[in-house]
């Protein structure tokens, strides 16, 4: 059997706190923006219209867990594994409307609208990675004040770069419009 390392308590926590963000942000998203979300979803066309709305609570709900669970150390290996799961779940569900063309849908991430695409594909499989980070089991060491210290500059960090991502892909994801939209004017 394959045994999991052990790391240290300052990379893991890091994880966890860069995707207890990650997930806060899209829950608040969808809940802030319940029926616009709805909408999204709608446009990925693989869940019933009937249950859009009962999906979208339950993603909600799944979100605030995986928030608000990595942060707890009794429930960090499962929501770590959770979100890890959710993050891939969404990259296939992505991946639908892609394969038949319908890529100028926002992705619904939370967050400045952005269109799928496969960069967005490389993100969630990177933060799913991440969230696997979590769940790992945690040297046994005591933390120091370095350790207090550097895991909040740790986590801002990771934040801040993938902001910047983000803000690339939106920016992507703008010219790409911009550029399909001067084809159809072109076209006419």
């Amino acid at each position: 059997m394959l045994a999991l390392p052990d790391l240290d308590p300052l990379m893991v926590a890091t994880a966890s706190g860069l995707i207890a963000l990650v997930f806060a942000r899209a829950a608040y998203h969808k809940a802030a923006n319940f029926l616009e979300f709805t909408g999204t979803l709608a446009d990925y066309r693989i869940v019933p219209e009937a249950l859009i709305a009962t999906v979208t609570s339950a993603l909600i709900v799944i979100e605030v867990f995986v928030a608000g669970g990595i942060l707890w150390s009794g429930l960090r290996p499962v929501a770590a594994m959770t979100g890890a799961a959710v993050l891939v779940t969404y990259a296939l569900a992505m991946m639908v409307p892609m394969s038949q063309g319908r890529t100028e849908i926002s992705c619904g991430c939370g967050g400045a609208a952005e269109q799928i695409s496969p960069a967005l594909l490389w993100r969630n499989a990177a933060l799913a990675g991440i969230a696997l980070v979590a769940a790992l089991p945690i040297l046994d060491r005591p933390l120091g004040w370095f350790d207090y210290l550097a895991i909040p500059l740790g986590v801002a960090t990771a934040w801040l770069i993938l902001e910047a991502v983000e803000q690339t892909l939106q920016t992507a994801s703008y010219i790409r419009a911009l550029k399909s939209q001067t084809a159809n004017n072109k076209e006419v």
